[in-house]
């Protein structure tokens, strides 16, 4: 064989490798649906994580998968339960926020496997162009029960973490069926939560997370009458409603001994009889988009249906409940349900 005949062997054999490399790069690619209905193409094997909100943080943290973080959104450690897991988390770079947007430009930098957006604001135009740029790109939307379900099948199966997924979702499985007993109550004795977020008057309506765990604890939240999403109401709406049961957000800005005793609001049920209660949780807040969202449903239901639920500890639900998403009990991680 002479020396081009070699030569020319010597060039066929390396298209060959190219051309078997390039195969099977494409064979390891998936193809996953998000939550907006966009086909998103990722790598075999996701070992750069950036997310660029809270709730995709909780999310990729209650799969075990914190290790693979390479950057978060600005105020990313904002949460008890974030530096107990992972105490160098401050130290992870920022790429943005999702009220202030996304730095493309620090995304790239990070060569990151996949990208975790939010779905409101540009949340989806800047998916769509760190697709562009071949940065693979999941929208989430976990903005009620069965969208945090489907929030947690999602990452675990873009992360390959499917088995884990399972385990978490079969705690929610659980929950659902510690509560069934509320499917019985009817609609006429169910009773009214009204939902308050930093401040008394600013609540939620229809198509919010809060209002879906209300109604899956057995209540009806009497705001989701008036319009969808965040509302903010009048006080003549509120003693209008006369809610039953009244439950703040954790963020909520003031103590409840100040606001059970603000006296245009003592005709309502809630403040008659003392039903006024604060969301528990000083780990992170429940009342927020993540996969420990789900445990507003025990423990609602319990304040509101005692004699259906007197053999309930939400206690144990709790501790069991992040025992199999982070590896300790909430009393572990020094939890406790105010």
């Amino acid at each position: 064989m002479n020396n081009k005949t070699k030569t020319i062997f010597l060039i066929l054999f390396i298209i060959s490798l190219t051309l078997t490399s390039t195969i099977s790069i494409k064979a390891e690619n998936r193809t996953i649906v998000d939550m907006l209905g966009r086909k998103v193409t990722i790598p075999a094997e996701v070992e750069r994580v950036v997310t660029t909100y809270t709730p995709a943080t909780q999310f990729v943290m209650a799969l075990g998968a914190d290790d693979r973080l390479v950057a978060g959104a600005s105020g990313l450690p904002n949460q008890n339960i974030f530096t107990k897991i992972k105490p160098d988390i401050e130290d992870l770079p920022k790429v943005g926020s999702k009220n202030k947007g996304i730095n493309i430009e620090s995304v790239m930098e990070l060569d990151p496997d996949l990208v975790i957006m939010f779905p409101h604001g540009d949340g989806v135009e800047t998916a769509d162009r760190l697709k562009e740029l071949g940065i693979a790109t999941l929208v989430i939307n976990p903005e009620s029960f069965s969208q945090i379900r489907e929030t947690n099948i999602l990452l675990g199966k873009a992360l390959n973490l499917e088995k884990k997924a399972k385990k978490v979702d079969e705690q929610y499985k659980k929950i659902m069926k510690i509560i069934s007993k509320t499917k019985s109550i009817p609609k006429s004795e169910r009773k009214k939560v009204y939902f308050a977020n930093s401040e008394l008057l600013d609540t939620v309506g229809e198509n919010i997370l809060q209002t879906d765990l209300i109604e899956k604890s057995g209540a009806v939240n009497p705001a989701k009458e008036v319009k969808k999403g965040f509302i903010k109401a009048s006080s003549e709406e509120l003693i209008n409603w006369n809610p039953d049961y009244i439950i703040v957000s954790q963020f909520y800005r003031k103590s409840l001994k100040k606001l059970k005793n603000i006296n245009k609001y003592q005709s309502i049920a809630a403040f008659q009889k003392n039903k006024i209660y604060r969301i528990p949780s000083n780990l992170e807040p429940w009342d927020y988009p993540s996969p420990s969202s789900a445990l507003i449903i025990p423990w609602l239901s319990k304040k509101l249906y005692p004699e259906k639920f007197s053999d309930l500890s939400v206690e144990k639900i709790v501790n069991d409940f992040y025992k199999t998403l982070y590896g300790k009990t909430f009393r572990e991680f020094a939890g406790e349900l105010n």
